[in-house]
């Protein structure tokens, strides 16, 4: 006998129950001449309508935990076998020493003790059902505090926060507590939680997930609550639960009957949450439940570390990046400024003795080169720190902009395509580009050609120059290198730290037409212009 719900099981001791009381209630009714005989009959009518009660406490969940209502039935039945059987030896045994009278009844005799064995019984299940459920709920509590345990000693040791999510679902679902497991994280700009980690599902499931924070339907869930909330929900059956309703179909898929929502939190911050789901209702009670929070405060800590040991990695670079400028800017102030500095001093002292204002022309050249240098000094000060604050802008419009700068009536700019929106900081992308623009002037012809066009993961700014050796490509990027007369050997510096402000890479090839082709990869660019703020 397996498979009885709690409705069920109810139904059917609530039936036995009051079809007994029934019985005896008219054998109280026809034997109320003889009050002896009355009484006796009242008590058999009590104990049925105490099996009756039992039974619609045991329909309405109460008493008998849902696993176990078949089992409270089977003592049902043996307490109807025992008592049964104890009343037809008891019964024998008088027979053999009371000769037979016609007015015995030995059918009303068993069904005068029928009562009291199926209440024994009934008491006796429950009890035994109890006891089952406590022993059953202590190990699943021994195992979950292990399975913890063991995925709190990782989470100490993890520095990376997708990795930090993939070993708690893969811990969670090797410990055969769970089904299924993924981990979200939460876009407060979206207002959705995206897949993140997984384990026990499949990948085209974890891929078709859709829950959001809004008021649509994908919002009001157990995952958007547990999001708005911080506090971990849990569902007993998924289909029992109307805000449930847009998953029902893929939960039917699964096999999941219940689940568990625990979000991912720090102080006020909420990261995400991990879903857990099981293939049975009624799985997570309010202990285990205490515990998975810990966990998901534990997890919320972790990932605070991460982010903060992360930001100051971030940090040690910046520093980093910022004591090489000032070793470079150190090197130009002593070796770059000094020799335009040395040359005007020399031409002034031969102005002053030959009076020849001629050396004047050779001074203001060489005073023009500091005044170029120390502005690119500057340039190449400011652009080196990370970018903090992006915008989407409309790329062409800067691309125009930076070429009416740096361009020349004798050369042209081309645009190949739609170019879309960068996300960006604006003055320092037209910086980049002015810088590129200029490089190409002054290393091409004249009426040199600037080509600006999308890839696949960003941009490229190309020419139809000269171009620049192989071997050469990776130095081109270095302070000081130049080819040009004049060059201050920073332009193309200033384009990488640039770029790298941004997190984009920056890397040279030939061009179509033989010149530099400089490509921007990494980049975040959006195709329609109509999205532009």
């Amino acid at each position: 006998m397996t498979g009885f719900s709690t409705r069920t099981g109810g139904a059917v001791s609530t039936a036995v129950g009051f079809t007994l009381a029934a019985i005896h209630l008219h054998d109280v009714y026809t034997l109320a001449g003889d009050p002896v005989y009355a009484v006796l009959s009242v008590v058999p009518f009590v104990a049925s309508i105490g099996v009756g009660l039992t039974g619609i406490g045991i329909a309405r969940g109460q008493f008998v935990p849902p696993r176990f209502v078949d089992r409270v039935l089977l003592w049902m039945v043996a307490g109807i076998i025992a008592v049964a059987s104890l009343n037809a030896w008891i019964m024998a045994g008088v027979l053999l020493h009371v000769p037979w009278s016609p007015a015995f009844d030995p059918t009303g005799e068993l069904f005068s003790v029928i009562p009291f064995g199926v209440l024994l019984g009934v008491l006796v299940g429950i009890y035994d059902a109890r006891r089952l459920d406590q022993q059953r709920s202590i190990r699943r509590l021994n195992r979950i505090n292990e399975t913890l345990r063991i995925a709190t000693q990782e989470i100490v040791n993890v520095t990376d926060r997708d990795v930090l999510a993939r070993a708690v679902c893969e811990r969670l679902v090797s410990s055969d507590l769970y089904d299924g497991v993924w981990i979200g994280q939460y876009d407060p700009d979206d207002g959705a939680v995206n897949p993140v980690a997984s384990a026990g599902l499949s990948e085209a499931y974890v891929e078709s997930i859709d829950v959001t924070t809004d008021d649509a339907p994908t919002g009001r869930g157990a995952g958007g609550r547990a999001i708005k909330t911080g506090e971990i929900q849990r569902v007993e059956d998924v289909y029992a639960d109307p805000s449930m309703k847009p998953w029902w179909d893929m939960f039917e898929r699964l096999g999941v009957e219940s689940l568990a929502v625990v979000p991912i939190a720090h102080d006020d911050t909420v990261y995400g949450f991990f879903s857990i789901y099981a293939d049975r209702p009624e799985v997570f009670d309010e202990r285990e439940c205490e515990v998975l929070s810990e966990l998901g405060d534990s997890i919320g800590h972790a990932v605070t570390s991460i982010e903060a040991r992360d930001r100051l990695a971030e940090r040690e670079r910046e520093l980093a990046r910022q004591n090489e400028r000032l070793e470079e800017f150190a090197a130009v102030v002593s070796h770059d400024l000094r020799s335009p500095l040395n040359v005007a001093e020399g031409f002034l002292d031969l102005a002053r003795e030959t009076g020849d204002d001629e050396h004047f022309d050779r001074v203001e050249s060489a005073l023009a080169r500091m005044n170029d240098l120390i502005d690119d000094i500057l340039t190449l000060a400011r652009q080196g720190d990370a970018v903090d604050e992006f915008e989407r802008v409309v790329f062409r419009d800067v691309v125009e902009r930076a070429w009416s700068t740096a361009g020349t009536s004798a050369a042209s700019l081309r645009i190949d395509g739609d170019l879309g929106l960068v996300s960006c900081d604006r003055s320092r992308l037209r910086q980049l580009l002015e810088n590129l623009f200029r490089n190409a002037i002054e290393h091409g012809a004249d009426d040199v050609t600037v080509t600006v066009g999308p890839t696949a993961d960003g941009f490229y700014v190309a020419d139809d120059g000269p171009g620049i050796p192989e071997s050469e490509r990776e130095r081109v990027f270095d302070v000081g290198y130049t080819t040009a007369e004049g060059g201050t050997g920073f332009g193309l510096n200033i384009v990488r730290e640039i770029a790298d402000a941004h997190g984009w890479s920056v890397s040279l090839v030939e061009s179509e037409d033989g010149g530099a082709r400089f490509e921007f990869a990494s980049v975040d660019v959006a195709a329609r212009e109509s999205d532009a703020v």
